[in-house]
């Protein structure tokens, strides 16, 4: 379940995979080729958490639109 934080909508890398149609293992080879960008946001533990319009991005590039 995504995250308020100050007023913002966070989404777990797990959730932004999901929304997105895509394995967890898939995003994280994205960030890591550069094909999307790292997350704005991390928390205390170094966890990514993204924004909604990052997650959108993400559903770009999964639907080929990049």
């Amino acid at each position: 379940m995504p995250k308020m934080i100050k007023g913002k909508l966070y989404y777990s890398s797990q959730e932004a995979a999901d929304e997105s149609d895509i394995s967890k293992v898939t995003l994280l080879r994205w960030i890591k080729k550069g094909l999307v960008k790292e997350a704005t946001k991390r928390d205390r533990n170094n966890w990514r958490w993204f924004t909604e319009a990052e997650v959108n991005q993400i559903k770009r590039v999964a639907a080929g639109e990049q």
